[in-house]
């Protein structure tokens, strides 16, 4: 059984007469990654929202159609109920802050300690999303004296203390260099039985997906395998100058068969070097 399940689902803001998401239908197992792109205003942050079940809670509105975390309704419980189940981080890291925490280490654990657990288990959890997100030596700092990549990893690594089966990260690593998202996705991806949603406007970002869905103007355009659709989302996400003239010219025929087409700037090197000796 699938762990996210949507099937004809709409989604209409408290007051409004359309809806601000429709045509949303997909099926995701647990354990494997989605990547929802789109431009600006194409709704990826309501539907990371509405995935993260904040409806009608803290998202006043109505959904209709079939809308499912592990076979329940999305609306069924409290965003609060929830959360060691499920974790949103945005793209503002200050915003997942608590302000109640003088060091790191205390804002991690925060979750953790809402839960009830052990002290030995909370330190355990602590430490072990602290080392995953490269932030242990900032466990004794102050959050307030973060710098923006450095919150950004200590609100991945609040998430990850709570274990949650289901991690949805909305553009949530914009504020690091690609190379330290690029290591952080890598070792999500891995994590057992971690199911992840990215909400990404970078194509290089969603490549690595198993399944890709592709919002525009807050309508499901399609949803496939990442592969599948590179060629019809590329003009909305942002890319590399090199990426998109690969794609480009495997669109106009000029690609040799039997190279792939590149999903990075450093891959996209190797591939011209392919394509050119053949």
């Amino acid at each position: 059984m699938a762990l996210i399940r949507f099937a004809q689902a709409s989604l209409t803001r408290a007051g409004a007469t359309a809806p601000c998401l429709s045509c949303i239908d997909f099926a995701l197992p647990a354990g494997q990654t989605l990547a929802v792109v789109g431009g600006s205003g194409s709704g990826k942050s309501t539907l990371a929202g509405w995935l993260a079940g904040w409806v009608p809670h803290a998202l006043p509105a109505t959904e209709a159609g079939v809308a499912e975390f592990d076979g329940a309704p999305l609306s069924g419980a409290l965003p609060a109920v929830r959360a060691g189940q499920v974790q949103l981080v945005q793209g503002n890291p200050y915003a997942a802050l608590t302000g109640c925490a003088f060091t790191v280490y205390d804002e991690v654990a925060f979750g953790p300690e809402n839960l009830g657990l052990c002290e030995e288990e909370i330190r355990a959890r602590c430490r072990e999303a602290l080392a995953l997100c490269d932030a242990e030596a900032l466990a004794v700092r102050a959050p307030s004296t973060l710098s923006g990549g450095e919150a950004q990893r200590v609100a991945l690594a609040c998430a990850l203390a709570m274990r949650p089966r289901l991690l949805l990260l909305d553009e949530a690593f914009n504020r690091l260099t690609p190379a330290a998202a690029d290591r952080l996705l890598e070792r999500l991806r891995v994590l057992p039985m971690l199911t992840l949603v990215l909400f990404e406007k970078s194509f290089e970002r969603a490549a690595g997906a198993d399944l890709m869905l592709w919002l525009d103007g807050g309508v499901q355009r399609a949803c496939a395998e990442a592969g599948v659709l590179f060629d019809r989302v590329l003009p909305a996400l942002t890319a590399s100058d090199a990426v998109r003239a690969a794609w480009r010219s495997r669109a106009a025929d000029l690609w040799r068969d039997g190279v792939a087409a590149p999903c990075s700037a450093a891959d996209a090197l190797t591939r011209f070097a392919e394509v050119a000796d053949g």
